[in-house]
């Protein structure tokens, strides 16, 4: 199959889905809108009444709270089981990354307001979840680079030169030869890439999909038609020059729900931005199951088609649409949501409130009758306290009484608002807000009444559950397991811990706790504690190694309870029993001895206690003894060299003074001989 075969098909498949929903839904989604709003119905008359009653408001805003309390009262409402041995631990850090992934990294609690809101008041709500891979730009500045700096600097090819100032030296080698140097001074640009996944609402007129669907897995075509500036369609990766001459209008805006949602002020302007790189492009992002590569079986494909043109075209194998309804219809895929079981109510209760509204106007502002020409008619016309009406006769004015019906009004308001509270779910005493219903009324029939009027939200809920949010909790859990491709560093059950969703599997099974009311709160918490008493009384019984209950399913149990009571953190309370604990405390104890052999092994430590320190000061007072006697003996051998020294020293000095005697003789003996000589020779 060639591009121009599939966007033949592509185009059949867009024109059937929008055909599709103009005469299914638009029309009921954008009366929901304006009965929301209060907006008037068009028959009003002018001088009547104008009121428009809130029952549509009041179904959709009383059950979001209760709905987005139950997805929200834990960090890990949506759990992942494990499907086989060894699926443990990897299905306890898929629940605790996914919920993070969702409510963390995602603004999870507004994406569950707004898709619960468009399934509650549009029949479905849809969001769409994707891997968003973002390129950060950051500039660097390098000096004085040789060319092998420069090329080892653009090896990795992350990086792109933005400016470059390049020198020429020449120098003498040290064989005489000149060298020819080249250094460098550039600024690069680097490019990382980061990718998450990415939750988003899809506004209910930008989701189209194909009428053949009966639910979004099975469906041969759905697509999101959006508004894209030309420059994100750039920096999304597509051909500039075919961007910049696709043609711009955004008729998407001036749909009829676009219109009924937004205020006159909000509303966009017909004419494209002066700016042609953000004028908005309609763009459809299409997933499309045809055999465009002729083998027969049809694959799904990831299509981007604006204009008339095919942006990209390649083999998928992942939906990223998720969608829910609060009332589905079998074998269809658009059900009814709360605003189309009120809105004919709404518009019987706005009629009868202005019929009573205008009938007390009427009773308080009375016709009156006047006799032509028996009174004066600028005094009646004229209304002040204590004024005066001239007559030429007492019988000129008759006063016209108007019959009130409001007595006969109220029993009719009492029946449409029990008739909504049966439609809807919604009532006084399922909400708690009417304090008459519980008088004179016992505590078991106030529960079985609020059980039984929180049956359809429960329901919701449990549809909500099984359907949409099961649905995305696995989409992102293959995300992750597709696209992240190194581990993370993140917080679990009070402590960081290594996470690599490529060790995960993306087949496990998925539970989510869902339970709404006072009643099955309090019949949750009444259940956990039997069972906390029962795991107590086993591990008293038989220890930490029976065969019935472990630590860690007693701290599970524990963990549900504070949960239960509406705390979100477990953790808070209870510290976590990792294996290695569990396995520490499995251990069997030793067996304990008899009294009597306690007694013999507490005489024989005594004994060899007491060996033991007489032992040790027999050792010291032999260490003390050794001592002394080294002592001593230095002492001695000291005294011994002292004595030796002075020896030498007197000998030394007897030595010194025959050594003085000796050489005063001699030369007493040389002076003599040389006085001899003198007085011979004189002689």
């Amino acid at each position: 199959m060639d591009e121009g075969k599939l966007k033949s098909i592509l185009e059949n498949e867009i024109d059937n889905a929008i055909g599709y929903l103009d005469t299914e839904t638009t029309e009921a989604r954008t009366q929901a809108l304006e009965y929301y709003l209060r907006q008037p119905y068009g028959n009003e008359v002018e001088g009547r009444s104008q009121i428009v009653t809130g029952e549509v408001a009041e179904a959709i805003d009383g059950a979001l709270p209760q709905l987005i309390r139950v997805f929200t009262q834990s960090d890990d409402i949506v759990r992942f089981e494990p499907k086989g041995p060894g699926d443990e631990e990897g299905a306890k850090q898929a629940t605790d990354y996914c919920n993070w992934v969702f409510y963390a990294q995602n603004p999870g609690f507004s994406i569950l307001h707004n898709w619960f809101k468009d399934a509650l008041l549009q029949k479905n709500g849809v969001v769409k979840a994707y891997w968003d891979v973002k390129e950060d730009v950051t500039k660097e500045e390098y000096r004085g680079l040789t060319d092998d700096e420069l090329m080892l600097l653009m090896a990795d090819g992350s990086r792109e030169i933005v400016a470059q100032d390049t020198t020429v030296v020449e120098e003498v080698g040290p064989d005489g030869q000149p060298i020819v140097m080249q250094s460098s001074d550039v600024i690069v640009a680097k490019r990382t890439q980061h990718g998450a996944v990415k939750v988003e609402n899809v506004p209910p007129e930008e989701f189209l999909i194909s009428k053949r669907a009966r639910n979004i897995a099975d469906s041969p075509f759905v697509a999101h038609r959006k508004l894209v500036p030309r420059s994100d369609l750039i920096a999304m990766g597509f051909d500039p020059e075919i961007v910049e001459n696709l043609p711009s209008y955004n008729d998407l805006s001036f749909t009829d729900e676009r219109l009924a949602r937004y205020s006159r002020g909000e509303q966009p302007d017909e004419e494209a931005s002066l700016d042609k790189s953000m004028q908005e492009i309609e763009i459809y992002e299409a997933y499309l199951r045809t055999d465009f590569d002729g083998d027969g079986i049809a694959e799904l494909r990831q299509v981007f088609y604006a204009g008339s043109d095919i942006l990209s075209n390649v083999e998928t194998d992942y939906n990223p649409f998720h969608s829910l309804c609060p009332i589905p219809i079998p074998h269809k895929f658009f059900g009814e949501s709360l605003a189309d079981r009120s809105m004919d109510i709404q518009l019987i209760k706005s009629t009868v409130v202005r019929q009573m509204l205008d009938n007390l106007y009427l009773s308080n502002n009375a016709r009156v009758g006047a006799v032509e020409g028996q009174v004066n008619l600028d005094d009646l016309l004229s209304v002040t306290p204590g004024g005066i009406v001239r007559m030429k006769r007492p019988d000129a004015v008759v006063p016209m009484a108007v019959p009130s019906v409001i007595a006969q009004a109220f029993p009719m308001l009492q029946y449409l608002d029990d008739a909504q509270s049966k439609r809807t779910g919604i009532s006084d005493m399922q909400q708690g807000l009417n304090p008459d219903v519980l008088q004179n009324v016992t505590a078991a029939a106030v529960a079985a009444s609020t059980a039984a009027a929180g049956g359809k939200l429960e329901l919701i809920a449990r549809i909500f559950a099984e359907t949409g949010v099961k649905s995305l909790f696995q989409g992102i859990l293959q995300l992750l397991c597709k696209y992240q491709d190194k581990p993370t560093l993140m917080r679990m059950r009070g402590k960081y811990i290594p996470v690599d969703p490529r060790e995960w599997s993306n087949q496990y099974d998925i539970d989510i706790s869902v339970g709404l009311g006072t009643g099955s709160k309090a019949e949750q918490m009444t259940m956990l504690q039997m069972v906390l008493a029962k795991q107590e009384a086993i591990l008293q019984q038989f220890g930490p190694a029976n065969p019935l209950v472990s630590v860690g399913q007693y701290r599970g149990t524990l963990g549900r309870f504070i949960e239960a009571a509406g705390f979100t953190d477990s953790a808070e309370f209870f510290k976590e029993v990792t294996p290695e604990i569990e396995a520490q405390l499995a251990q069997p104890k030793q067996q304990q001895p008899d009294p009597t052999t306690q007694a013999l092994i507490q005489q024989s430590q005594a004994q060899i206690q007491i060996a033991q320190q007489k032992a040790q000061a027999d050792i010291q007072a032999a260490q003390q003894k050794a001592m002394a006697e080294i002592q001593l003996q230095r002492e001695k051998a000291q005294a011994d060299i002292m004595i030796q020294r002075e020896k030498s020293q007197a000998q030394l000095e007897l030595k010194q003074q025959e050594l003085n005697a000796e050489i005063q003789l001699k030369a007493a003996e040389l002076g003599a001989d040389i006085t001899n000589n003198v007085n011979i020779r004189g002689v």
